[in-house]
């Protein structure tokens, strides 16, 4: 049977708020609401920009620097204007709003033209006055494969089950491990990869096969993993996550040392479960490597000169970026 496979980027209309991110099907909601309360993601917020061609969407950021926003490059490549919602709680951490601000400028690395797989999917925004917030901390170690990583962005929303069925817009972070380190460019290892796993370690998707069994021999058998090593070990976690349309440019943090480190850039989602919805179990995805991009995202933020207007890269700011058919005889 043929499984259409689908490699997209995770941005989201502008329309109305809602829950965001794509859950478990047998957890609290509100559990995930939770964990994106945390004062040590903070520095996470979101993206409204118009573009060229005409449009609406919403991406996330991070904080990374007092001037300095850190997002995806297919976030700001297209854009006309931007303008970044930092979040602001109340003291018991109960009350949500957002302050609007206006970047003034806006850059994404030399090497991105749309290509997801690269791994060059990152960007910077730029702001003429200093946030109030404390900047997230950069990841510049090499242990990513193995750890627990927390995602926080404004996603669309949806469970395991169902995929994505609710538009972008209301804060949430989860949690997933890093499986491994696979891009086509680069230093080969310029994405964290991360699979959406099943509660159930048996359950099977509409073709039959047991989800994790298909993500491994996806893993093992697709060219862009060759050598990696790449493997799912079959483990949801208790806040097992998936980022979702509008969580590009969110973050994925490490907890190491006593510290909560920025370590990826939330970039794309790869629906190998062909036809059924985005972002449902089995879905694989990937952030931007950030301890592989250091030395490019200090080129501007160790700096106060702000980035000139460069030239558009890709071709438009697409919701689909590749489309792949494959047929397998196991299928």
């Amino acid at each position: 049977m043929k499984k259409l496979i689908l490699i997209s980027c995770l941005l989201g209309f502008a329309s109305g708020l809602s829950h965001a991110g794509v859950i478990r099907h047998d957890v609290d909601p509100d559990e995930y609401l939770w964990l994106a309360r945390q004062q040590q993601f903070d520095s996470v917020g979101y993206t409204i920009f118009d573009v060229a061609g005409g449009g609406t969407f919403i991406c996330s950021g991070t904080v990374i620097a007092k001037n300095w926003v850190l997002t995806a490059g297919h976030c700001v490549d297209d854009a006309i204007s931007m303008t970044f919602y930092l979040p602001q709680y109340n003291e018991d951490r109960t009350s949500l709003t957002h302050t609007a601000v206006n970047a003034s400028s806006w850059v994404w690395h030399e090497n991105w033209n749309g290509d997801l797989g690269a791994g060059w999917d990152i960007g910077l925004m730029y702001f003429d006055n200093p946030f109030d917030v404390e900047p997230a901390k950069l990841y510049t170690g090499s242990n990513e494969t193995g750890a627990i990583t927390t995602h926080v962005g404004y996603g669309a929303s949806g469970t395991g089950l169902t995929g994505v069925n609710q538009p972008a817009g209301t804060r949430r972070a989860g949690q997933n491990v890093v499986d491994g380190l696979a891009s086509s460019e680069g230093t080969g290892q310029q994405l964290l990869w991360s699979d959406f796993d099943h509660p159930n370690p048996t359950a099977t998707d509409p073709w039959g096969d047991i989800y994790n069994d298909w993500v491994n021999y996806w893993y093992s058998n697709h060219p862009l993993f060759a050598g990696s090593g790449v493997s799912s070990d079959n483990a949801a976690l208790p806040l097992e996550y998936s980022i979702a349309g509008g969580d590009s440019g969110g973050g994925a943090f490490i907890f190491e040392n006593g510290e909560w480190l920025l370590a990826g850039v939330h970039s794309l989602g790869w629906n190998i479960n062909g036809t059924q919805p985005q972002a449902d179990y089995g879905t694989l995805f990937a952030s931007v490597r950030v301890s592989d991009l250091t030395d490019w995202i200090y080129s501007y933020t160790a700096t106060v000169s702000t980035p000139a207007s460069l030239g558009i890269f890709a071709s438009g700011l697409l919701l689909l970026c590749w489309r792949r058919r494959t047929q397998l005889s196991a299928r």
